[in-house]
């Protein structure tokens, strides 16, 4: 009876999405902007979902008087929901409607990472509207399979894959075999990576706004190793106009040494890139997520968190 009942509510949250989705495509601006601020108003002012973490983490990290981090904390929040509601309507939308919302800029960073051949890693996070840009390199001939989390939910699992495909793109997740990895880069095709969310002991130690965090190893690693170039690239919205779909040039690792510190700069190199931009636009990125829960104390055997342990000995030295 128990599993019955948890697979009817995990049924019942899979419909849910799918009515939102359908009901986010034919809603206008308007009602998505009410709607999300209705959200917002049960999530963060009477609930209080995470609401004290993202203050403290907005006051920390942006250095903001309490009165302003609250201020900030509601935008995060209804900014998120907005998104959201953009890229719900995903399952739904044509291949004309999803090309008629984005500018792109810098696309011949990423031609100019492809044309080397030797595959591409693209690297992003869950800032603005992360989900689009899958779809839109599909829909235009490149060839990309996304890295993705497994949802705990199967229904809703099974919702999101068929989501994120539906244009042509691929996903696989975090289980990936190394083999098919370096499969998939020698036949030139492009790897995208999410790299904003904590990693544990087992990550790349890197400052993101001058603190530590812990980052995926897999991007600078397996540029190292295939000389497949790293290339970021993120989606901003733009609900006035149209949203921003904008690459970065392309980190080239024959400009670093294949060891440890290599592949901490080039983390920090794209880490850095992600900063600069949420300082712009804070309020789109996803601050509800505990970005520096592990830090290099955490995890004394990891050689990255002994590189920034090392840092800060010769930082309080000098």
């Amino acid at each position: 009876m128990k599993r019955y009942l948890i697979n009817l509510f995990h049924w019942l949250q899979a419909r849910l999405l799918s009515l939102l989705a359908r009901s986010c495509h034919n809603m206008s601006l308007r009602h998505k902007q009410h709607l999300a601020q209705f959200l917002t108003l049960l999530a963060y002012e009477l609930l209080g979902l995470r609401r004290q973490q993202v203050i403290e983490s907005l006051q920390l990290h942006l250095e903001l008087p309490p009165t302003e981090a609250k201020r900030l904390g509601k935008k995060v929040y209804c900014n998120f929901l907005l998104n959201a509601f953009e890229m719900a309507s995903l399952a739904c939308i044509s291949r004309e409607q999803l090309l008629e919302k984005l500018d792109v800029q810098g696309l011949e960073h990423l031609d100019n990472a492809m044309a080397l051949k030797k595959g591409t890693i693209i690297v992003s996070g869950h800032f603005g509207l992360w989900e689009m840009m899958p779809h839109w390199l599909a829909i235009n001939g490149y060839p990309v399979c996304t890295v993705v989390r497994r949802q705990n939910n199967p229904h809703v699992d099974t919702w999101m894959e068929n989501m994120r495909q539906r244009l042509g793109a691929k996903t696989t997740d975090s289980g990936f075999g190394i083999r098919e990895i370096l499969r998939s880069l020698r036949k030139g095709q492009i790897l995208a990576l999410m790299v904003d969310q904590d990693n544990g002991k087992q990550g790349v130690f890197v400052r993101f706004f001058k603190h530590w965090a812990s980052a995926p190893t897999g991007p600078a690693q397996l540029s190292l190793k295939t000389g497949a170039p790293v290339v970021p690239l993120f989606l901003i919205p733009n609900f006035r106009g149209k949203h921003l779909f904008k690459i970065y040039p392309a980190i080239n690792p024959d400009d670093y040494q294949n060891n440890i510190e290599g592949q901490r700069q080039i983390t920090a190199k794209y880490t850095a890139i992600l900063e600069e931009l949420v300082r712009q636009q804070p309020q789109n990125w996803f601050w509800l997520h505990r970005r520096w829960k592990t830090q290099p104390h955490n995890a004394p055997n990891n050689p990255w968190a002994q590189l920034a342990t090392k840092t800060d000995d010769s930082s309080l030295t000098s």
